[in-house]
């Protein structure tokens, strides 16, 4: 799809019926609310729903049904700032504000307002997002769901959680022996990771607030190791898989080891060679599932090497 579908997104609105936001509507449905018992929730009209629903309205409007209906927008990373989000991916495109205005059809001043504090319209934001290649628009909380063996996608406050520097080390020495070549940081946040990468290695890193996301990234290395989040973990796994034929994530052990993700691992030609379970750091979201560092090996069809990591318990007693 073109970056340009939504130059004149107001007459691409009166051309089509076609919902811009159609989980606007399923959501609605879901929760068994009329349109008109969701307008008078959300202090608007049933018309002005329906535009929201279109792309259409101001984005104050959406944000009001949003909070009712349970939903997020989709485009921003767990842990992150939907505006930062939105900023960081313009910079990583060499675009300046004026520049993304050009491109969307809109003026600069349309991109101050949607970046100082997501003002303006539903058409600019969605044009906006189109032209950054960031989708989607909105998603669901997910609050509510069945409940499962899965816990729910975290929230962002849960979501980004600091490895602490001594848990890294610990992680990092454990497979340093094995270390050649290029490693990367996918996630490199304060740096507990990056910062003590053995010194006989290329290093790189990826960090989305910093402009630098992972999931655009196409370098190959030899090593991938961080502390993903969590959250967005089967998307990180599926891009790591094609960049690294060695990948060590710290993460909750449920996370990498359901149905789907064995079988994403399994059709990228990978296998579980090790599996570190440690005590969950002081401080951090206790969720009851088992953390672990997980060692994912490109062309591993063995079985998995099951351990504790020797410094768990001092951390956990810190």
């Amino acid at each position: 799809m073109s970056d340009y579908l939504f130059i004149c997104p107001r007459k691409a609105e009166r051309n089509s019926d076609m919902p811009t936001l159609p989980l606007l509507e399923h959501a609605r449905r879901a929760r068994g609310l009329t349109q008109a018992a969701l307008a008078t929730s959300a202090g608007i009209s049933v018309p002005t729903l329906r535009g929201l629903q279109r792309g259409s309205g101001t984005l104050r409007s959406l944000q009001g049904v949003m909070r009712i209906l349970d939903l997020d927008w989709g485009w921003m990373p767990i842990g992150t700032d939907p505006v930062q989000t939105i900023v960081a991916r313009r910079l990583s495109k060499g675009l300046t504000q004026a520049g993304l205005a050009r491109r969307v059809g809109c003026a600069r001043g349309t991109i101050i307002d949607l970046e100082k504090n997501l003002g303006g319209g539903v058409a600019i934001l969605i044009a906006v997002l189109s032209a950054l290649g960031l989708r989607p628009a909105l998603r669901s909380r997910n609050r509510g769901s069945k409940p499962g063996l899965v816990p729910p996608r975290n929230a962002p406050s849960r979501d980004m959680v600091m490895t602490p520097p001594e848990l890294a080390a610990a992680i990092l020495s454990h497979f340093q022996s094995q270390m050649v070549g290029r490693i990367l940081d996918p996630a490199r946040g304060r740096g507990a990771f990056f910062d003590q990468f053995p010194a006989h290695l290329e290093r790189d890193w990826c960090e989305l607030t910093d402009g630098r996301d992972f999931l655009t990234s196409t370098q190959p290395v030899d090593w991938i190791v961080t502390n993903p989040p969590w959250s967005r973990l089967r998307d990180f796994t599926r891009h790591a898989m094609t960049l690294a034929p060695n990948i060590v994530w710290l993460a909750p052990l449920v996370n990498l080891t359901t149905k789907a993700r064995l079988r994403d691992i399994e059709a990228a030609g990978f296998g579980i060679a090790q599996i570190l379970w440690l005590d969950t750091p002081k401080g951090w979201p206790q969720s009851g599932f088992q953390l672990a560092a997980v060692y994912l090996k490109k062309g591993h069809t063995s079985g998995w090497d099951i351990g504790r990591l020797a410094c768990a318990a001092q951390l956990q007693a810190a």
